[in-house]
């Protein structure tokens, strides 16, 4: 098996990094298969960003992307197979989505310009942490959400329905439905 391809993992070798990266374990980032997987989900990407190819292109990274996206300029994800975006998505521009555990974004979502979500942890201890260990919390975003410009949305965060998530906060933990925030960490304003 070549490793240093760019083509599209197979079924099972895809299947194979989600039971490594999806576990919740520490596992070795630079594993073939893994580097393999994302070099050719960041190639996609670069050919999209160049506009060299299309939406429809991208979409074959994602395990969902549902009707009507607008994806901007500077959008890279890590694999695209742990991705599940709903219908009517409105991305601005630099969105990175690190996808090595699942990210679930529902319908009607809009996420500004320079927002990251990120599912990736590396390990705590220094010495792993150099050699490249990390382990993978998934992300929630819910229907109907804002998450507005400078954002950062860390590992196991889930964000409820109609949240509206003001510029610059950074979001951890779970934000309620229905409620706006702001700051580092974000926390609910008064509407």
């Amino acid at each position: 098996m070549d490793l240093n391809r760019r083509h599209k993992l197979t079924k099972e070798e895809t299947e194979h990094v989600k039971k490594i990266t999806n576990s919740g374990r520490l596992y070795y980032d630079y594993d073939p298969l893994i580097e393999s997987a994302r070099s050719f989900a960041y190639e996609t990407c670069r050919r999209y960003n160049r506009h060299e190819t299309d939406i429809d292109e991208l979409r074959s990274l994602f395990e969902k992307l549902g009707k009507n996206p607008s994806i901007a300029d500077g959008f890279i994800t890590e694999f695209g197979f742990n991705l599940s975006i709903g219908d009517d998505f409105d991305a601005g521009c630099d969105l990175k989505i690190i996808d090595c555990n699942e990210v679930s974004i529902g319908n009607n979502v809009t996420i500004g310009e320079n927002v990251g979500i990120y599912t990736s942890n590396h390990a705590k201890d220094p010495k792993l942490r150099c050699d490249h260990w990390c382990s993978e919390l998934p992300i929630r975003i819910g229907n109907n959400v804002v998450i507005e410009s400078n954002s950062v949305v860390l590992p196991g965060t889930i964000i409820g329905d109609d949240a509206w998530i003001r510029p610059g906060s950074v979001v951890l933990g779970r934000i309620e439905a229905d409620s706006i925030c702001a700051g580092d960490p974000a926390r609910r304003e008064s509407k």
